[in-house]
């Protein structure tokens, strides 16, 4: 068993090692170092390599949890990147080592036991241990366990940076056996091993104030367990256990595991469930301790039993919070109801969801993600984000108006949304008087879009001031305009949102929309022609882009508009016409002009009257098309609202 020596004694790895095994929990976060973090242990052994004394090198700090009735068993609390990262390290070293150092390398620090009663010395979380074993640990052959989560993957880049390293070292006359030395002997670790359960709880107020780069997920989960030890509560350890994988395994899937974006998941949470504000969710790990006073809530057994069900309540929301991530962002759609699938894809691909998120979790989580009203707000949400969040400059910052929509997320979630946010006055609009949350809902929701994008203002943010010099070619909203106008041209064919929201594919133009330009920015520059400020005016219009398959993008960048529209119409050498149907329209609209102008003479001002009209007539077919396919007509309190605001 270890002793406690922390502080006093820095311990090395094999005497870490010796006789005892070691567990990571499944509610501790997959392996997350990357290059950056290798990088640096790689030279601090290069710095050993070239000092010779014997001083230890204090290496970090590990806290440890014996494994109840098991007395060289034991969770890691903290320290499992860097334990995880040398067991790495000592496996490269015995795959090129002899069979007698590769024999003791194994048995102290890989896998220990009799033959068929044999363990690994490491045992990683559900979600990588297997890949851990049959991979990293065995001969890298993804054959018997593919890469599927991001843990993996660095697992592996570990590994790889690793073997590199040693063949570097051993290149220039580094032996195996004096990297063996410093990795067994030189490095040294600060070691707390508590015997009790509360000790290890109150080591996570350490762990998570210490400096570390933790989330603030990280943090709310390891005072949840703290919370489930002072309150006795092994069910809820036991819940946090069982859960906590899968909410990381679902964050996972959906590529939303950075600090930030963990943090991020966290505040949305939080302000749903906890009903907290925009500032209070910013700090949501400080605030959640100040409303949870442990120590009160073991004042009285009522206290205690409503402070577990809650957190027990807690735990299972954050669950089905980030099974909604990963439906919105991976996008995994199993067991999705078939009427949402298209609205989840539609917000997905807006990429712009930090003020709607709340609201987003709350609709689908309190609907149990179906229903007529859950689609009619989820179309309602996307209009309003795409006018409020994203449309040319209707807000002047971009958090504008969060505050409500939070506050409206909290409210809904919990069923008091018509109390507490409409006035007696407000609730018969018209003939209409509001009787429900859902109602309520959908009348603010109109009430804040037309607030801060008016029809008119709407309007207008596609139109460019002459003066101004935005560029529609650097607008967020640009692609995801362009799909939803060819998708209302081609209402029976899917469009496959990834072709515009990832970046080019390698080798494969085929996979990927560009965005084009009619008049190209650099159209016969290096003549001094179409140079002029009308003409970058123009260029710089939301009429001069089309999406475009790369494939016939990259085939003449600079050409003139009327070469572009025999290669939309008719294909280019090898490469097939279009197939997206706006792009086929300008073409045909662009010979009609071609045809109509054949006999004006080409004066200075040719091309930029001649860009000129076919942009405006691109321009006009593009907000007509967003005033109704983004428009609140029919929604309870749009007539009030436009008459009021509009006249």
């Amino acid at each position: 068993m270890l002793e406690n020596h922390f502080v006093t004694q820095l311990l090395t790895l094999s005497e870490i090692f010796t006789n005892n095994f070691f567990q990571i929990p499944d509610y501790q976060r997959g392996y997350a170092w990357d290059e950056k973090q290798i990088d640096e242990l790689l030279k601090d052994i290069d710095h050993l390599l070239l000092d010779t004394s014997a001083v230890r090198h204090y290496t970090g700090t590990l806290v440890l949890s014996q494994i109840i009735d098991q007395s060289n068993q034991y969770h890691i609390v903290d320290g499992q990147q860097r334990l995880t990262t040398l067991v790495i390290f000592l496996k490269c070293i015995s795959h090129i080592s002899g069979e007698e150092l590769k024999k003791s390398i194994t048995t102290k620090y890989l896998k220990r036991g009799a033959i068929g009663n044999d363990q690994f010395t490491l045992k990683l979380n559900t979600d990588t241990r297997k890949f851990f074993e049959k991979v990293v640990l065995a001969d890298t052959n993804l054959e018997n366990c593919p890469i599927t989560l991001e843990s993996h993957e660095r697992l592996l880049n570990a590994h790889n940076l690793i073997v590199k390293w040693l063949s570097q070292q051993t290149s220039v006359g580094v032996s195996i056996e004096q990297i063996l030395n410093i990795l067994e002997d030189r490095l040294g670790f600060l070691v707390y091993s508590p015997v009790e359960d509360a000790e290890t709880g109150i080591m996570f107020e350490v762990i998570n104030n210490r400096g570390k780069q933790l989330s603030e997920l990280e943090k709310v989960k390891n005072y949840l367990i703290y919370c489930s030890i002072k309150l006795s509560a092994l069910s809820l350890r036991d819940e946090i256990t069982e859960h906590w994988s899968d909410i990381l395994q679902s964050l996972n899937k959906a590529k939303k595991t950075s600090p930030a974006e963990e943090s991020s998941f966290l505040r949305y949470c939080l302000v749903v469930f906890f009903k907290m504000n925009k500032t209070d969710s910013q700090y949501g790990y400080d605030v959640l301790k100040d409303r949870i006073k442990i120590d009160q809530c073991l004042q009285s057994s009522k206290n205690k039993n409503q402070t577990i069900t809650k957190l027990q309540e807690f735990i299972q929301f954050l669950k089905l919070a980030a099974k909604w991530y990963e439906h919105l962002y991976a996008p995994n759609y199993i067991g999705l109801d078939k009427t949402i699938k298209p609205l989840i894809e539609n917000i997905r691909a807006q990429n712009v969801h930090a003020s709607i998120m709340p609201l987003f979790l709350a609709l689908v989580l309190k609907n149990k993600g179906k229903g007529e009203i859950l689609e009619r707000h989820l179309q309602l949400l996307e209009k309003l984000n795409f006018r409020v969040y994203i449309a040319n400059g209707m807000t002047s910052r971009k958090d504008k108006g969060q505050g409500d929509l939070y506050q409206y997320a909290s409210k809904y979630y919990y069923g008091n949304l018509l109390k507490h946010c409409v006035s007696d006055d407000e609730r018969t609009i018209g003939k209409i008087e509001l009787i429900n949350d859902d109602q309520a809902l959908e009348y603010l929701l109109v009430d804040f879009t037309q607030h801060h994008a008016r029809d008119s203002w709407f309007e207008e943010s596609f139109r460019l001031d002459p003066k101004s010099p935005f560029d529609f070619y650097d607008w967020r909203g640009m692609r995801y305009l362009l799909m939803n106008y060819e998708s209302s041209l081609q209402p029976n064919k899917t469009i496959n949102i990834d072709k515009i929201l990832k970046g080019v594919s390698a080798g494969k133009t085929s996979d990927y929309l560009s965005l084009e330009h009619l008049w190209s920015s650099k159209n016969r520059i290096g003549e001094g022609q179409n140079c002029r400020e009308i003409d970058y005016y123009l260029k710089r219009r939301l009429g001069n882009f089309v999406l475009l398959e790369l494939r016939l993008n990259i085939q003449g960048t600079n050409d003139d508009v009327w070469v572009k529209a025999d290669r939309y119409l008719d294909g280019f050498e090898q490469e097939p016409s279009t197939d997206l149907q706006h792009v086929k329209n300008v073409g045909k609209y662009i010979r009609k002009i071609v045809k109509a102008r054949q006999d004006i003479k080409k004066t200075v001002n040719y091309y930029s009257d001649f860009y000129s009209e076919i942009i405006g007539e691109q321009e006009e077919r593009y907000i007509k098309f967003a005033m109704k396919r983004w428009s609140l007509k029919g929604y309870i309190g749009y007539k009030k609202h436009h008459e009021e605001l509009e006249n």
